[in-house]
């Protein structure tokens, strides 16, 4: 009995660990990343919410 508890153990794991490894080859994880870039027009006078100086 103590066997076979062992034994259903060790099928449940290993079948765990092969859908993962599975779900992880499948899925798409060389996605870039999202980066948000905020573009200012010169000519429309728009400001960002920063201020830069030229001294150090």
């Amino acid at each position: 009995m103590k066997k076979n508890i062992l034994g259903a153990a060790v099928i449940f794991f290993v079948t765990l660990a092969f859908l993962l490894m599975l779900d992880d080859i499948t899925s798409n994880g060389n996605q870039e990343p999202q980066i948000n870039v905020e573009v200012y027009d010169a000519d429309a006078n728009q400001q960002p919410d920063m201020v830069k100086t030229d001294e150090e």
